[in-house]
């Protein structure tokens, strides 16, 4: 087993709580009663920092996939370095980020299908979340750590009203602004779909082509695709 380094050396182990442990531990046992072989912590010699993976699958084709539970908020660059580091070995790579407990208190409740099961209007992504997002096609996955399940998201455009002002300038100008909607930088919407049982979520895999802007450099590499029962789009 690969002891983690001290908080001090390894930014990567800080935070763990007992739910990220359990976390790990639901995911493994979920894979291994189905007869697929699965572990935590797999040491991975290539990875920067802590080199463990938080639960290592093997496919029945024989390829290996990384599922990356997060649950604290790290900078994009370590996330990078650590998704470089299993594209180069070849291991396919899920980021699952931890449902914030407050998230769902304000969340409307739809009929399911396309429209989604719940909808938050006003949802701030973290840095690491929109990152995920980004790297798995706009599906980004939810862990309930109340549940024990995940919820499949989707984030879309947030717009503010800007209202309507007017007023007079010194030379006795009438001046107006607002009237309109822009779109924010800070919230989105996120509709959710689930929750879905840890049991019913499969796994495929695909190939992504690297991406990058003046945020975000998305390496080229294999991607897993969770996949629940009775959510077609995920």
């Amino acid at each position: 087993h690969f002891a983690h380094k001290s908080p001090t050396a390894c930014t990567w182990a800080t935070g763990e709580t007992p739910a990220h442990l359990e976390a790990k531990k639901i995911f493994r046992d979920s894979f291994v009663a189905r007869g697929i072989r699965a572990e935590v912590e797999f040491v991975v010699p290539s990875l920067p920092n802590d080199r463990r993976a938080d639960v290592m699958v093997w496919c029945p084709s024989g390829r290996r996939a990384a599922i990356e539970l997060q649950h604290t908020s790290i900078g994009i660059d370590e996330i990078e370095k650590r998704a470089f580091s299993y594209a180069r070995e070849g291991i396919a790579q899920a980021w699952v980020t931890f449902l914030r407990p407050n998230v769902l208190a304000d969340a409307e409740a739809r009929g399911g299908g396309k429209q989604g099961n719940l909808f938050i209007e006003r949802y701030s992504p973290r840095p690491f979340e929109r990152w995920a997002n980004a790297f798995h096609f706009g599906r980004l996955w939810f862990y309930d750590r109340t549940r024990k399940a995940l919820w499949r998201g989707r984030f879309e455009q947030h717009n503010i009203w800007v209202e309507p002002s007017s007023w007079y300038s010194p030379d006795g100008e009438e001046m107006s602004a607002g009237g309109f909607s822009r779109v924010s930088k800070r919230w989105k919407e996120l509709t959710l779909w689930g929750p879905h049982s840890i049991d019913t979520v499969e796994i495929s895999i695909e190939h992504r082509k690297a991406w990058r802007t003046d945020r975000y450099h998305i390496p080229q590499g294999q991607v897993v695709r969770l996949i629940a029962d009775g959510d077609p789009d995920s």
